[in-house]
């Protein structure tokens, strides 16, 4: 893995407009209906709708400590070129159960320049911006030197907050409550990507830590999801 240097991961920045003022928005999901609609969502595993939020669950599988994860994109349903992606999320809370992820990304990996860029929450406030990048010398994850978000104490699994992904002409920008936590300036692709929500478990699926069925990991809760153009 590449650690990059510091760019701007800092919580504390002084809070300016908001990333989306100014841009129009053009896609949008409340989760306010029953089920998941299928015009804007591909499901994979226990991914639902819980009293107004999709909820990314961790199943049990046949045997003791092995579980299933769970995913939901708009993959072959809604795509965007250069915007600003956002969603209200609860993070997890425990930790070794896994990581789950909001991302978009690239339909077609394998052009260059593609990327996959995303959050990863892998519990207690340990949320790290990721950037999957595909270029012609090669695929790299990039991830800054401090990885982890500075997040207050329990903030992100007490409460749902707003993450943000935006690319433009020249950057990849992450965003946390409207601030600015993370820029990179890489390679843009031309295609549009797709929003995806998944949670990924080791191999095998094997949480040493949840060994009992019924006492399973948190899932990952989203209350909405809006993408934004840019002019």
């Amino acid at each position: 893995m590449k650690a990059l240097p510091l760019f701007s991961l800092l919580v504390a920045l002084t809070l300016g407009a908001a990333p989306n003022t100014g841009l129009k928005p053009v896609w949008e999901d409340d989760f306010n209906a029953k089920e998941l609609d299928p015009k804007k969502w591909s499901v994979g595993g226990s991914a639902r709708i819980v009293d107004g939020k999709l909820q990314l669950e961790v199943t049990p599988k046949d045997k003791a400590g092995f579980w299933n994860g769970s995913s939901a994109n708009s993959s072959g349903r809604f795509s965007h070129g250069q915007g600003y992606f956002e969603a209200s999320i609860r993070a997890i809370q425990s930790k070794n159960r896994g990581w789950t992820n909001f991302g978009i990304r690239n339909q077609d990996m394998s052009k260059s320049p593609s990327a996959s860029f995303s959050f990863t929450f892998s519990g207690a406030d340990r949320i790290e911006p990721n950037l999957h990048l595909v270029e012609e010398t090669g695929s790299q994850r990039l991830v800054p030197k401090e990885r982890v978000i500075a997040m207050d104490g329990g903030k992100s699994y007490k409460k749902f907050l707003t993450y943000g992904l935006q690319w433009n002409a020249t950057s990849y920008i992450w965003y946390v409550e409207g601030r600015q936590v993370h820029k990179l300036s890489r390679p843009i692709p031309k295609e549009p990507m797709y929003i995806e929500f998944y949670q990924s478990l080791p191999e095998g699926g094997l949480l040493k830590d949840f060994m009992n069925p019924k006492l399973g990991p948190e899932p990952l809760q989203i209350d909405w999801v809006k993408v934004f153009k840019i002019p």
